[in-house]
């Protein structure tokens, strides 16, 4: 968990970053890109799990961005590792597979985002920003196997209340749906022509008066509602 007593200082100050990618020219081009905000600083890269393990450990950023295809270890078994820390920051794992195999196994590892490497600028600043909040973030082209795997595991629907459902309001019903659809904050906040920041408001209270933690578990109570279509999700 980030440090509970930090000061107003250092909670508008840039967040620092780790960069962990066995790629130079990655690694570099992220770099270009972090530099663009304000919001976020990299503080420093490493090319192996061992050697991110040891700068988190000097660094003590607050987001690590690690690659699952490292040499050695793999970025999974790196994020458990630098969880494993007293100093535990966010981690973003980035890769160029979508499988729900690799997502769910970043997951139990203490991951709390996903990207794929091909997504864009302002989806890796989504991402940052979501994390830095404690809240999870999926890349929107990993969530029809998020739902796939949620198929799989034949969950019953008499396993959850409409009740909940019922407390939210006509326009968090309208937003939980999207959201479950796998569409980005962004993208709801132009379709609804609201704000950003309205837009994350409005999840969290929708996150709250459902008692879920996540999207995963937000897709999973709006697939067992039958709100959404999850066989014909993501076509």
């Amino acid at each position: 968990m980030m440090n509970e007593d930090m000061t107003a200082e250092e909670e508008t100050s840039p967040k620092t970053i780790l960069v962990v990618d066995d790629h130079t020219l990655f690694r570099e081009g992220l770099k270009v890109l972090l530099k663009q905000s304000p919001r976020f600083v990299v503080a420093g890269e490493a090319g192996s799990v061992q050697e991110a393990v040891a700068r988190s450990k000097e660094l003590k950023p607050d987001i690590v961005l690690i690659d699952i295809a490292l040499p050695g270890e793999n970025g999974i078994e790196g994020a458990r590792k630098i969880l494993e820390n007293d100093w535990q920051p966010r981690v973003i794992v980035i890769s160029m597979y979508s499988k729900w195999d690799f997502i769910i196994a970043a997951l139990k590892a203490g991951a709390i985002g996903y990207l794929i490497k091909d997504s864009t600028p302002d989806m890796l600043l989504e991402a940052l920003d979501n994390v830095v909040s404690g809240r999870y973030f999926f890349d929107p082209s990993t969530l029809n196997e998020i739902v796939q795997f949620i198929l799989s595991q034949n969950v019953q629907r008499t396993s959850i209340s409409e009740t909940n459902y019922d407390r939210l309001t006509r326009r968090e019903q309208e937003i939980m749906r999207l959201v479950a659809q796998g569409i980005s904050t962004k993208e709801i906040a132009g379709k609804l022509f609201i704000s950003h920041k309205t837009v994350e408001n409005h999840r969290a209270k929708i996150m709250e008066k459902l008692a879920v933690d996540n999207v995963v578990d937000l897709v999973k109570y709006a697939a067992k509602l039958g709100i959404i279509d999850v066989k014909s999700w993501g076509k």
